[in-house]
């Protein structure tokens, strides 16, 4: 009697704890879902774009210039290999996650170049991108982004981010407004713990090695139509400009990017800091996006008081290789406004 009066009383107890933390964590969920109501909805563009993959058959393109080099500026942080090609006001790309400069499109940096002064660089512990501290944050690569736009004297300056680069352009929009006239966050996400990080699956095939490992990326780059296409197409449309190969990214790098997007994923400090960016901000997103979902570019668009919100019907995480002369176009036309 003494040992069943007992095992009832704590399943009693059992039950009651797991009601109330049920009941916690159905407020918590109840609680973001009211912030995320709260926010005020931001216009929405639904574009529908025709495919552009040019397999590297266009040799107009920045990478076939003979007179490109690339160059390399000193900070006391360390250095930063950048290329600067283009005339018209500036832009500064922020690639993303284990990405190189050779991930950007050719066709999408010549389409910009055509009417801006287009610099591109690597993140730290990349190429000649060299820094002596081992381990670093969102806030130090943003600084970095700084250093070079300082350093270059750029002014009335357009900065784009894309993935991973589209959460240190927030940082440096929050940290140093006086440096970026406008905004520009390809397939990103917010900061803090309502936004949606990568799917674990993905995070896996991202970070991986191996013989199969391009075929694997590509399949969570790209919506299943276009894979096979982009397999064939990704490599002769990178940037690889004479003299630079994409660098191997080491552990070292993987670890610590890895690191600051977790520590990007809980920071709702800088969530709530986002409503005091104050510069015009077009954000973009492909529909098909698997690596970082819609829902958070529509969470961005809905936090920064001046955005504007493109939906890119079928496009990928990286659309760009998709659409490369649309998109651009798109961001020209916001820059002109």
């Amino acid at each position: 009697m003494f040992r069943r009066s007992t095992l009832t009383t704590s399943l009693i107890r059992r039950r009651t704890k797991h009601s109330a933390i049920t009941s916690v964590a159905k407020a918590l969920a109840c609680a973001g879902w009211l912030v995320w109501q709260a926010l005020p909805v931001a216009q929405a563009t639904p574009v529908v774009y025709r495919e552009e993959m040019l397999c590297g058959s266009d040799p107009l393109r920045p990478d076939r210039h003979i007179a490109l080099q690339e160059q390399v500026l000193t900070t006391s942080t360390g250095s930063i290999g950048y290329f600067r090609f283009g005339q018209g006001s500036p832009i500064v790309l922020i690639t993303g996650y284990r990405a190189s400069m050779a991930e950007w499109n050719a066709y999408f940096l010549e389409a910009l170049a055509k009417h801006h002064e287009v610099i591109i660089f690597d993140n730290r512990g990349i190429g000649l991108s060299q820094t002596r501290a081992a381990a670093y944050g969102i806030k130090d690569l943003a600084n970095d982004t700084a250093s070079l736009i300082r350093a270059l004297q750029l002014k009335d300056v357009t900065v784009l981010g894309w993935s991973m680069g589209g959460m240190i352009a927030q940082q440096l929009a929050i940290d140093q407004p006086s440096l970026v006239s406008r905004l520009v966050l390809m397939s990103s996400m917010p900061p803090g713990k309502l936004a949606l990080p990568v799917p674990a699956s993905v995070d896996r095939t991202l970070s991986g090695s191996g013989d199969e490992h391009f075929n694997r990326v590509m399949a969570v780059l790209f919506p299943v139509p276009v894979q096979q296409q982009a397999i064939r197409c990704f490599v002769g449309d990178m940037f690889t400009p004479q003299g630079y190969a994409g660098p191997s990214i080491s552990p070292a790098v993987t670890l610590a990017q890895s690191k600051l997007l977790q520590r990007w994923e809980q920071d709702d400090q800088a969530f709530r800091a986002l409503s005091r960016v104050t510069m015009p901000v077009l954000v973009m997103t492909g529909m098909d996006d698997e690596v970082l979902t819609p829902r958070n570019s529509m969470l961005l668009s809905r936090s920064l008081p001046h955005a504007e919100l493109v939906e890119v019907a079928s496009g990928g995480h990286a659309m760009m290789y998709q659409y490369p002369y649309r998109l651009a176009d798109r961001i020209s036309a916001f820059i002109g406004k």
